[in-house]
């Protein structure tokens, strides 16, 4: 019998290469951003009115009730996420670093989840459609859930959705392969 951790390491290999090709070629998740008139001088504004990388929400919180309604009410309403003041690569090899890295652990923990439900999950279609239903689940409550309460854009939000329920898919159809052993 196929040793499970082969199955995450097979599984991760996948999904790195599945998140390259959607993330890394292809346009399609892209369409969904807007594009500044002139780029160089949102840039001057953002260093001018941000002064340090993070996440900001403009109107800030800070403002006291009747200031944070009139101020809201007025708009822009905004949530801006400064990467880097200094610029940096397009394409970072220390992110995709870390983007392995976290492939690694969420395929390792889809594969605990599905060893748990495998002895009810017979066949590997069973355990395929489980391991994207998860996936479904992570991207209607995260994915979808920031059109909610964060009000991203729910197009780009779809394009983040479609990936999360396609790497579960691509992780499903490796980890299915590695059904858990049974116990001795």
């Amino acid at each position: 019998m196929r040793h499970p951790a082969l199955g995450v390491i097979l599984a991760t290999l996948a999904v790195y290469v599945w998140g390259t090709l959607y993330w890394g070629f292809s346009p399609l998740p892209y369409s969904a951003w807007k594009q500044t008139p002139d780029d160089a001088a949102a840039g001057r504004a953002l260093l001018e009115h941000f002064p340090e990388e993070g996440t900001y929400h403009v109107p800030g919180r800070q403002h006291d009730p009747e200031s944070l309604t009139r101020l809201y009410e007025a708009g822009p309403v905004a949530l801006v996420h400064l990467t880097s003041r200094e610029g940096r690569p397009v394409f970072d090899g220390a992110a995709m670093g870390k983007g392995f890295v976290l492939v690694l652990v969420s395929v390792g923990l889809l594969s605990l989840l599905l060893r748990q439900a495998a002895p009810a999950l017979g066949s590997y279609g069973a355990r395929v459609g489980f391991v994207v239903l998860a996936g479904l689940v992570a991207a209607v409550f995260l994915d979808i859930g920031d059109t909610v309460w964060w009000f991203l854009s729910v197009e780009w939000q779809l394009y983040r959705a479609l990936y999360t329920v396609s790497a579960a898919l691509v992780a499903g159809l490796v980890l299915a392969a590695f059904p858990p052993r049974a116990p001795a």
